[in-house]
């Protein structure tokens, strides 16, 4: 209830703005960092995968019956001395496919598309990109070089898992017979034998041996990745963090600051016009903007005085019977980040926000293509806090939608208070506070934790006065009010300070550079492991799915 349900994260925006200045490090291999990420939950996962997998948005058992037909030697890739079968590749490739068909499910519940077809084959459903060439790239490119890069990263990490001595532990060998158990049970179901039930499920070519075998790859590869990363975090050091955050203080800092947009007129440069024309032309045209900006500008000295500035801009070129507005044009942004302020102004804004001559009250106008905007620091560059709190919540008993009452909002004072007041006899006490969250929060999602949200900083995405109580740098343990939101009333309890934010932001992304990098050192281009792929062969196994797809929609429709 705290928190908002939208905005990036500062580690998503310093991700951003690190792109720019680690291009070449941001480049390497980001199809296979991509698949990485979602191969290793689908290993996680594997009992579940192969139970569901066979039947996906609607394709039967007409298509899963059918489809395989590759010998199980046939090669669909290398990975450097290893063979993957295209018997194998069909198993990732389903993976592939369940994994978009369900990510649009997901996608169509809330009433959007991300493009991908549920009712045709993936071959006939263009992703409205194109190739090198100028080719269309379709679904069925998207999937195969999914599948691809999935088998070639679980085979990879397994191979140097092996290398490295892992092997399967009690649990995972366990994880394998009872996922072998299921598909056991479900093949019975459908009257089926283990191994036909496989075949049909996957490809020919596959039998309990073999799917063993890639439940086994899967396991190893998940568990190498995870040691892998925590390897690299421990190479992350204090003085790495403090000379990171040093040499790039602005993309980790924050600042408070109001502006107000003026549009620009929209100028199309003319046929028969030259560049220094139209240059010309458009100076005139936007002149009256930029003019009303610097004027603006002029009579700012403080929030309140923009305000009024930016309202008598706003209403002075109305239509005859509109009414003037009072709501207030500016724009507030508080715990702004560099990037932020890069993408919504421009760099150049951003540097002079975040520049350590920049102080409080001042001011300034930059123009950009669309736009003049007139911006006002109410505090320049600061680090920003991390702050764990924890709450209890007594909700404004109001019909969802409504605005609460100045008596349902007393009522709702009165039995914070009451909460509070029971706390404090209780001992005042964090495990105390843990009690009242039990037996009186309403914000259901933090109950079982004792009300508890981690790691508040300055632009997370929670309800501006919680989010204000929570980063204030004066709070101390123990520290407990009342905060109003549009929610009702929130007992706050602070539990502790985490310190300046960017020593866990910087620590977070300089781990995660190191973990690429140790990824990297693995399936990268210049890695330890290469792939070469067979593209006929998988060519053929996506043709013959897509194939079998199409029929089985045909038979459903028929």
């Amino acid at each position: 209830m705290a928190k908002n349900e939208s905005s990036k994260s500062k580690a998503e925006l310093y991700r951003e703005e690190r792109k720019e200045r680690l291009a070449k490090a941001a480049k390497k291999n980001a199809k296979n960092v991509k698949s990485r990420t979602v191969a290793v939950g689908i290993a996680k996962k594997a009992a579940a995968i192969l139970v569901a997998v066979a039947i996906v948005a609607g394709i039967g058992w007409a298509v899963v019956d059918h489809f395989g037909i590759v010998e199980k030697y046939s090669e669909a890739l290398t990975v450097g001395d290893a063979s993957v079968s295209v018997a194998e590749y069909n198993y990732y490739y389903s993976m592939a496919y369940q994994y978009y068909a369900q990510m649009e499910s997901s996608y169509q519940q809330q009433g959007v598309s991300m493009g991908f077809p549920l009712d045709k084959a993936p071959d006939e459903v263009s992703t409205n990109q194109k190739d090198e060439d100028g080719n269309p790239i379709y679904y069925d490119d998207v999937i195969a070089d999914y599948a691809a890069n999935l088998a070639f990263q679980q085979t990879a990490l397994y191979e140097d898992a092996v290398a490295a001595g892992y092997k399967l532990t009690e649990e995972e060998q366990k994880q394998i017979d009872e996922a072998i158990d299921s598909v056991r049970e479900n093949a019975q179901k459908n009257s089926y034998s283990l191994n036909a039930f496989i075949r049909a499920s996957y490809s020919k070519g596959l039998n309990e041996k073999s799917l063993r075998k890639l439940l086994e790859t899967e396991l190893l590869a998940s568990r190498y990745n995870s040691d892998v990363e925590a390897k690299a975090y421990e190479t992350v050091t204090d003085e790495q963090v403090a000379k990171e955050y040093k040499e790039n203080a602005k993309t980790y800092n924050y600042a408070d600051v109001r502006y107000y947009s003026i549009t620009l007129s929209t100028v199309t440069k003319a046929a028969a016009e030259t560049e220094e024309e139209f240059a010309k032309r458009k100076t005139e045209a936007q002149k009256p903007q930029i003019d009303a900006a610097n004027a603006m500008l002029e009579k700012i000295t403080d929030a309140e005085t923009f305000k009024t500035a930016a309202l008598e801009h706003k209403n002075s070129d109305l239509k005859e019977g509109t009414k003037p507005t009072e709501v207030d044009p500016t724009v507030e942004n508080k715990g702004v980040t560099f990037s932020a302020i890069k993408t919504s102004i421009n760099e150049e804004a951003a540097n002079w926000i975040f520049d350590s001559a920049t102080k409080i009250g001042d001011k300034k106008v930059f123009v950009t293509d669309k736009a003049a905007f007139v911006v006002l620091v109410n505090n320049p560059a600061y680090e920003g806090v991390s702050a764990d709190v924890r709450h209890c919540l007594i909700k404004f008993d109001v019909e969802e939608g409504k605005t609460a009452t100045d008596e349902i909002k007393m009522a709702a004072s009165k039995k914070a208070n009451e909460v509070k007041n029971e706390w404090i006899k209780a001992g005042a006490t964090e495990d105390a506070f843990k009690e009242i969250v039990k037996k009186y929060n309403e914000d259901t999602a933090s109950t079982e934790n004792g009300g508890l949200y981690e790691d508040i900083r300055p632009n997370s995405n929670y309800v501006a006065s919680f989010k204000a109580w929570a980063i204030d740098p004066a709070r101390k343990t123990g520290d407990c009010e009342i905060v109003e939101t549009e929610y009702g009333y929130h007992i706050m309890y602070y539990v502790k300070s985490n310190g300046p934010d960017w020593k866990l932001t910087v620590r977070e992304n300089l781990q995660e550079e190191a973990y690429g990098d140790a990824f990297e050192a693995i399936v990268g281009e210049e890695g330890k492991y290469t792939m070469v792929k067979n593209d006929k062969n998988i060519d053929k196994s996506s043709k013959d799915f897509c194939d079998k797809v199409r029929n089985s929609l045909a038979q459903q429709a028929a």
